[in-house]
């Protein structure tokens, strides 16, 4: 399988949305708590969760790897 080939620029453009996004999500819920009955919040901070974790395998996979191969 290839890469998509990303420059360095971008792909500090790229962590810093995803960065920015996960902020926001995260700081999110006590504004959705406070507009909602309540019975949303679960689904809420699963979802919410499991977007932050998907958001650190990307940052994983926009890795830098010629960095890595330096010795």
């Amino acid at each position: 399988m290839s890469q998509a080939v990303l420059t360095s620029d971008r792909r500090s453009h790229l962590r810093r949305t995803i960065f920015v996004i996960d902020i926001l999500l995260l700081l999110a819920p006590p504004v959705h708590w406070l507009f909602s009955d309540g019975q949303s919040s679960i689904w809420y901070f699963l979802i919410a969760n499991a977007v932050v974790t998907l958001s650190l395998f990307g940052l994983w996979m926009t890795r830098d790897i010629d960095e890595e191969e330096a010795p």
